[in-house]
């Protein structure tokens, strides 16, 4: 197998700016959905007109978020848990995102006036909550970031005392 280095774990710059973008975004048009919905007395025709468009953003943006999601299963959770770094935060960020996934289709699709009521609240206060989340997470995942020192690399060859399964990394974080 193949032995990846610790910082295999950190987005790229790009996929970093593309998930915040499209983050930014859903929660951005979550935020004037909710202003137009329920903080607007009387809404006219340009509230009623940016409040569908705010949706529309919204769910196509959410479907984004949906396949980054995925990118971000297949290399960064997977290897941030084999390195057993960030897991308890990751695991909330991604148990937010399954509520909000789950609670997202359940506003189209809930039966009832009073379960999709419900669902709505625990949408909106899940999406509110999610940057400061994302937030934690990050200043989390840089706080157990490793560091590597040169001396490290010099001393048996490289990437593979850097992975987080070897001993020798292992010895350093310990130390």
């Amino acid at each position: 197998m193949r032995h990846l280095r610790p910082d295999s774990i950190r987005l790229k710059r790009l996929q970093r700016y593309f998930l915040y973008t499209v983050l930014a975004l859903v929660f951005l048009s979550g935020v004037a959905w909710t202003y137009w919905n329920y903080l607007v007395a009387s809404p006219g025709d340009f509230e009623m007109s940016a409040k569908a468009w705010a949706m529309k953003v919204h769910g196509g943006a959410a479907m984004a978020v949906l396949v980054l999601i995925g990118m971000l299963l297949n290399a960064h959770v997977r290897f941030a848990w084999r390195a057993r770094r960030n897991r308890s935060n990751g695991s909330v960020f991604l148990s937010a995102f399954a509520v909000l996934t789950i609670t997202g289709y359940g506003l189209y699709y809930a039966g009832g006036e009073r379960l999709r009521a419900w669902t709505s609240w625990i949408h909106l206060a899940i999406g509110m909550v999610l940057p400061i989340l994302l937030l934690v997470h990050i200043l989390l995942g840089r706080r157990t970031r490793p560091t590597v020192q040169s001396s490290t690399r010099s001393h048996s060859g490289g990437a593979d005392d850097r992975h987080p399964k070897s001993r020798h990394y292992r010895s350093q974080q310990t130390s």
